[in-house]
């Protein structure tokens, strides 16, 4: 860990989609028949909502570097994406603290869209590898 802020960048396609729902057992068509979406009035198939949390999971953890542990992490998505949306995840260090004797980082993550949209926001607690240093 380098730095104070992170970006991670993603871009879900519609097998992407596809594929997170078959392993989620998340049968729900707006995830992977864009007919389907656009009857239910979405512009197209939709990211689930637990991708995003596995983005920002991601996200902390390769910003936390090897060895991390991430022990808390809570989202709130706030407006929908679809497949082929270039997203960026970026995280924004809040503090560090030390208790029971390991480091813990609180970051902040928010996810845009191309268009600058926050589409997610959340929070993490991860536990820092032994020497590691913001």
């Amino acid at each position: 860990m380098t730095a104070p802020s992170y970006d991670l960048r993603r871009r879900p396609t519609e097998i992407d989609l596809f594929r997170f729902s078959a392993v989620t057992w998340n049968a729900h068509r707006i995830h992977y028949d864009q007919p389907h979406a656009q009857a239910e009035g979405l512009p197209g198939v939709v990211v689930q909502a637990h991708l995003h949390g596995a983005y920002f999971g991601q996200a902390v953890l390769a910003w936390a570097g090897p060895g991390a542990r991430l022990r808390e992490l809570t989202w709130r998505n706030t407006a929908p994406v679809v497949a082929g949306e270039s997203l960026v995840i970026r995280l924004n260090l809040l503090g560090i603290r030390e208790s029971d004797g390991v480091r813990l980082a609180r970051v902040e993550l928010r996810e845009l869209d191309s268009r600058g949209t926050c589409c997610v926001t959340g929070t993490a607690e991860v536990q820092l590898p032994e020497g590691a240093h913001p």
